[in-house]
């Protein structure tokens, strides 16, 4: 009884080996990707583009005035207009865009590993409210 129990234990360690060597395969795989080296590039340009950093620091002060009703009425329509001019910028526009292509990247591996192990994997793969 006991050689199977040690077969069982080796085979179980083998395949948590093997799983191992295959999320860090698909880790370096992704960090190598064109899409993350996209978005790194967007979110360095979005971070050195002074104005929309401006824009964001006046959109957070709005939101806050909003949020606590100590903004002026006319509030709401200004972050809206700032809002719509924010989303205008190239360097916005760049970063949406390498977002997308992250997402649809991702969705896209995910689909891979659902397959292959035969349930939705990013579904299964949430935590839950007990912890699992």
């Amino acid at each position: 009884m006991k050689s199977v129990s040690t077969e069982m234990t080796k085979r179980t360690f083998a395949r948590k080996a093997d799983v191992s060597q295959a999320v860090l395969a698909l880790s370096a795989t992704l960090k190598a990707s064109p899409e993350l080296a996209a978005l790194q590039a967007a979110i360095q340009s979005v971070n050195t583009d002074h104005e929309a950093q401006a824009m964001l620091r006046q959109i957070r002060t709005l939101q806050t005035g909003l949020y606590w009703r100590q903004g002026d009425p006319t509030d709401a329509l200004a972050l809206r207009e700032l809002q719509t001019s924010l989303e205008a910028r190239p360097s916005i526009q760049s970063y949406y865009r390498a977002e997308q292509a992250v997402r649809e990247m991702l969705q896209a591996v995910d689909a891979v590993i659902s397959q292959a192990a035969g349930i939705d994997f990013a579904a299964n793969a949430k935590t839950s409210c007990c912890g699992g």
